[in-house]
């Protein structure tokens, strides 16, 4: 019931779903595990106005996007990311729908900073959010 609710929540669709949540009140922290369903298969993120083919992933990668926070609660998400190999061999680590431009951020989390450093200074930004005024810098 709960996954369901912050699937929803995080616009978490196929072949995308939530594998688990971890709650620590004491860190102030949550922790949100994402997974893709085995078999699943992903366009080429390079494809442009080409076909788009379909891969199964060739393997994945572990990453990491700090998100709004939940509450006073600081919120993370944790991903096994697919990369797929190409007809050509290359290989593509493919785009998440949450991720945002700078590494380590989600789209939402980067928008909310963004808008922010319009109304006050990056490093009154960087003290609310608790990110490094230079992070902040290079989202901005």
């Amino acid at each position: 019931m709960i996954t369901e609710l912050f699937q929803k929540a995080l616009h978490i669709t196929s072949p995308w779903l939530i594998k688990s949540i971890d709650f620590n009140a004491e860190e102030k922290r949550l922790d949100i595990q994402i997974d893709f369903k085995r078999g699943s298969t992903f366009a080429d993120p390079d494809a442009g106005d080409k076909e788009v083919k379909q891969y199964k992933a060739y393997d994945t990668v572990q990453k990491s996007w700090q998100h709004l926070n939940f509450f006073e609660y600081e919120c993370h998400l944790h991903a096994r990311v697919p990369r797929i190999k190409r007809d050509d061999g290359k290989v593509r680590l493919i785009p998440t729908p949450w991720e945002g431009k700078v590494s380590g951020f989600t789209l939402l989390f980067e928008a909310l900073s963004i808008q922010l450093c319009k109304a006050m200074p990056v490093y009154n930004v960087s003290g609310l959010t608790g990110v490094s005024d230079h992070k902040i810098w290079r989202m901005v």
